[in-house]
């Protein structure tokens, strides 16, 4: 799913139902607020998921360490959400937990993709 497409239905379900979508202008203020939120809840979603990995398999910050070469200062500072990973690490980690990157994150990548796709092709249809 995008990002646009989640913000979009944010958007709906606090819009009043007798306020067309259409007619409703954003404050960007607001919209800075939801980006920002949604954020957050996703960093926090994804350094509790490594945390939990890490610790369900019992293995050490050293452990990773050695497995993945990532520092073990970066491992802390993600699960601890100071620190957000590149798409490299997140491979990295979850090859190393034995799971994918889907399941860190908590979503079908594939599936949003193909709903990203929709949504662009479908905003390109005239009318």
């Amino acid at each position: 799913m995008s990002e646009e497409t989640l913000l979009d239905r944010l958007r709906a379900s606090l819009t009043p139902a007798s306020q067309p979508l259409d007619r409703m202008q954003p404050d960007p203020l607001d919209e800075a607020k939801v980006r920002a939120s949604v954020s957050e809840v996703a960093r926090s979603r994804v350094s509790a998921v490594l945390r939990q990995l890490r610790a369900a398999r019992g293995l050490s910050y050293d452990a990773i360490r050695e497995r993945t070469g990532l520092s073990q200062q970066l491992l802390y500072d993600v699960e601890y959400g100071d620190r957000r990973l590149t798409l490299d690490e997140l491979m990295l980690l979850a090859g190393c937990y034995g799971v994918s990157a889907d399941d860190v994150l908590g979503i079908d990548l594939v599936a949003a993709r193909i709903s990203a796709d929709v949504d662009t092709d479908y905003r390109r249809l005239p009318g």
